[in-house]
């Protein structure tokens, strides 16, 4: 089985009263992925608004990527679960990014503060071949 490596450090000398020095890592299943860079063209909860995930397009577990290419931290992207009750599920600043292990039955959207709102996206686990995204 194929698989994607995670990785995230947090480091700080100053944000606590001792340093901050913390690393994990973890190997995940995964045998498709996607990598997608967009334009965001809504700027609320929307019908239109660009799909990140499509329900069901992975089997057991899925992990999203999503980075705001904006170079003002102030122009948010918002991710949000469009299935049930347009719950917001992340607000990402302009520069940062997220890494989110996502429910396989819901879709994800996003809208961005300012319409064209530059977007990079994937999602990585185990493909279902029974969902299309076209």
């Amino acid at each position: 089985m194929a698989t994607i490596r995670v990785s995230l450090g947090l480091s700080s000398a100053d944000v606590m009263s001792s340093a901050l020095n913390l690393s994990t890592s973890i190997n995940l299943e995964a045998d498709a992925g996607s990598m997608i860079r967009a334009k965001v063209a809504q700027t609320s909860v929307n019908a239109s608004a660009l799909v990140v995930y499509k329900a069901d397009d992975k089997l057991t577990s899925a992990y999203m990527y999503v980075q705001n290419l904006d170079s003002e931290q102030e122009n948010f992207i918002y991710i949000y679960q469009d299935s049930d009750n347009d719950d917001l599920v992340a607000k990402i600043g302009g520069g940062e990014f997220a890494f989110i292990p996502v429910a396989v039955d819901k879709t994800f959207k996003c809208y961005a503060t300012k319409v064209d709102t530059m977007v990079e996206y994937g999602v990585f686990g185990l493909d279902s071949s029974a969902v299309t995204l076209a």
